[in-house]
């Protein structure tokens, strides 16, 4: 899955890595980021997912944390609840 922020292009991969650095490192748990509706939680989320697919597909990783917050804007928010939810199985599926 790939997510555009600030004209940036970025592959998400929502590996058990990703979801275990978010939650070791951040304390996210994925049961509760529903519950909370903490945008930054979500931010945080997708940085990880972010971090997975570049390092899967072999590209260099170059975003600190605050680098990746700061490259979200509120107007990206609905873009990145649908990045999840499609990761996690929740998004239609394509024909």
């Amino acid at each position: 899955m790939n997510l555009e922020l600030n004209g940036k292009q970025f592959t998400l991969r929502c590996s058990m890595g990703a979801l275990n650095r978010a939650k070791s490192i951040d304390g996210i748990e994925l049961t509760k980021l529903d519950e909370d509706g903490d945008v930054v939680e979500l931010s945080k989320l997708l940085y990880y997912c972010a971090e997975a697919g570049a390092k899967h597909a072999g590209i260099p990783w170059k975003y600190e944390m605050d680098d990746w917050l700061n490259l979200v804007e509120m107007s990206d928010l609905p873009k990145l609840a649908t990045a999840v939810s499609d990761m996690l199985g929740g998004g239609e599926k394509k024909s």
